[in-house]
């Protein structure tokens, strides 16, 4: 499938499920705001060796998938209708949101037929012009939500009124799900990728807790990798240490607490050493109402060694 989108002024269609979802398998939503700065910039994000592998995979199966795909719908309308496909040589805009749908495919349906959609238990009349989305997947045999999501932000740009997502899964059969153009979907679409350009214009991340799993980056091509491993080492070794010392520390300090409760004693000494355990009071404080506090952000420093 071409890409029509230029990731630096417009979302693409397959970029939204991350914006409207907050995470999905591949990305995020934080994750594709930083890609348009990076974009903005001149800067490429590069894909991860399983989304090269991925994308790969779709290129080379696309075009087999889509003729299959029309010889398919022309068994499901049993001459109802003749199904041709359109060429795609231009992405479909809504300037105003800018967002740009790259459909795979576009199908003619000269005629009407009805076709049934199994994850709705509802049947769906096509007729007309709809969207084709191909999918390639090990794990699935039907649609994700994420993949709704992508295909009715197709409808939403092309104006068609309904779509098919065609999945070629882990049963290696070609499943064909029909899918009817969704005014909600729709809004939740608009108010997300509008908030995601608010967000872009103003340099504001979204919140953490939004971005899934951390993306992990391998310093094993550094030459001072050896160094690095000693050093975390060495710090593993002394956290550690705290936490032997730490423990021993709260043990001695309630068996401390403990003999000065029972001699009721709030100063004692033993030998050469003093031991203070007071009853510290507190002023009463009025009644008040705390007001609300933003969220505040910080990160945290660790470090674990992985198990052989």
């Amino acid at each position: 499938m071409a890409k029509y989108s230029n990731d630096a002024v417009e979302l693409g269609a397959s970029r939204v499920p991350a914006i409207v979802l907050g995470k999905t398998s591949f990305t995020t939503n934080e994750r594709e705001r930083q890609k348009t700065l990076h974009a903005r910039q001149g800067i490429e994000t590069l894909e991860t060796e399983f989304g090269k592998d991925v994308k790969e995979r779709g290129n080379y199966l696309e075009p087999v998938l889509i003729e299959w795909t029309r010889d398919k719908l022309d068994e499901i309308s049993d001459d109802l209708a003749t199904i041709n496909l359109c060429k795609v040589t231009q992405g479909y805009r809504i300037d105003d949101l800018k967002l740009c749908a790259s459909l795979d495919a576009i199908l003619q349906v000269d005629g009407e037929f009805k076709m049934y959609n199994e994850m709705t238990d509802e049947e769906i009349t096509l007729s007309g012009f709809g969207a084709l989305e191909i999918k390639t997947t090990n794990t699935d045999d039907l649609p994700r939500t994420d993949q709704l999501i992508q295909l009715q932000t197709q409808l939403l740009c092309s104006g068609f009124k309904w779509g098919i997502i065609a999945v070629f899964g882990k049963a290696q059969k070609l499943k064909l799900v029909p899918f009817e153009a969704d005014q909600d979907i729709f809004d939740q679409i608009m108010e997300k990728v509008t908030e995601f350009w608010q967000k872009v214009d103003l340099d504001e991340p979204y919140p953490p807790l939004d971005n899934g799993p951390p993306s992990i980056i391998n310093l094993d091509h550094l030459d001072i990798k050896d160094s690095l491993i000693g050093v975390a080492e060495d710090w593993l070794m002394c956290d550690a240490e705290i936490k032997k010392w730490t423990k021993k520390k709260e043990e001695d300090q309630k068996l401390l607490q403990r003999i000065m409760e029972q001699n009721e004693a709030e100063h004692a000494e033993v030998g050469d050493i003093n031991i203070a355990y007071p009853t510290i009071t507190r002023k009463a404080q009025p009644e008040k109402i705390v007001p609300a506090k933003e969220a505040t952000y910080y990160r945290k420093f660790k470090i674990e060694k992985k198990e052989n």
